[in-house]
């Protein structure tokens, strides 16, 4: 008797994603494995170079594909004509026409940006993502978005890569723009929130006294004693377990609408917000849609 072939899913994953949040390609490869599932990785340069990949995987012989970058509507459409399941992780659809699995990425700028509102900051500086990082233009959007429609007296944007080194340049580069300086720094990941947090502490601007810094992700150097930011935390073992067995249904049962299941983000109380009723454990529930 022949052994049942094991399901091989395509991975799809921007190197910006992975260093600026080690954590989830771990806890996706660890979803997959748990259902006895083999998995081939795909490392796009940026996350526009989706289609590529999409191309790529054309070449294999795989049950389904998980990626967490949006490909074209195009090659959504090529995917389903050629009955592979693809589910969008993290990042969803414009259509909805396929499975996605993300955080509410839009809720959580929106989060963070009333609460620093109510703890009476006015002047504030965005670091946002490159303009392809369907995840960092929503967090901004909810953040600036609400600000906008608030008390927030001066709101300014400087754009950042995910990595440390854009958001200690984007201090400077906010400092130099604004007068009077932010009172608060939204960064739309932690990384750039900590390389902020450091370049504010060389220019002996006293954190959370004169400046206020929140981040997103809840990375585990986030959490570092020498940092303790004040950031969102992804529920990335929830995101991943429910991706996979979305996933493997469709491999098994295919066809029905698609899925869109946004989920809630965790508030980690930091030492680098200034805010005025500290709030504990304060989460955002899950949305479904489709």
């Amino acid at each position: 008797m022949s052994a049942t072939p094991v399901p091989l899913v395509a991975l799809v994953i921007a190197r910006a994603t992975t260093l600026a949040y080690p954590e989830l390609l771990p806890e996706l490869a660890t979803a997959l494995q748990g259902k006895g599932m083999q998995f081939v990785l795909y490392i796009i340069e940026h996350e526009h170079d989706a289609d590529m990949a999409m191309a790529a995987i054309e070449r294999l012989d795989v049950a389904g594909v998980i990626a967490a970058a949006r490909p074209s509507e195009r090659e959504i459409a090529r995917a389903s004509e050629r009955g592979v399941p693809l589910l969008l992780y993290n990042c969803h659809a414009q259509g909805p026409t396929v499975d996605s699995i993300s955080c509410d990425h839009a809720a959580c700028g929106h989060m963070l940006a009333t609460m620093l509102l109510d703890a009476g900051h006015r002047r504030f500086g965005i670091i946002a993502s490159p303009d392809d990082s369907l995840v960092g233009v929503e967090r901004a959007a909810g953040a600036i978005g609400t600000l906008q429609r608030s008390r927030a007296l001066t709101i300014e944007v400087e754009r950042g890569d995910y990595s440390y080194a854009s958001g200690a340049a984007a201090i400077d580069a906010l400092f130099a723009r604004m007068k009077p300086k932010p009172s608060a720094i939204i960064a739309v990941n932690d990384a750039m929130a900590i390389g902020a947090l450091d370049r504010a502490r060389d220019l002996q601007i006293r954190v959370p006294r004169d400046l206020s810094i929140v981040g997103i992700d809840g990375t585990q150097t986030a959490l570092l004693p020498s940092y303790q930011l004040t950031t969102m935390r992804q529920p990335l073992n929830l995101l991943a377990n429910t991706a996979v067995d979305l996933l493997l249904h469709r491999i098994e049962e295919p066809g029905g609408p698609p899925e869109i299941r946004l989920y809630g983000a965790q508030l980690i109380e930091g030492r680098t917000a200034r805010l005025e009723k500290p709030v504990r454990k304060a989460s955002l529930p899950m949305r479904r849609a489709g």
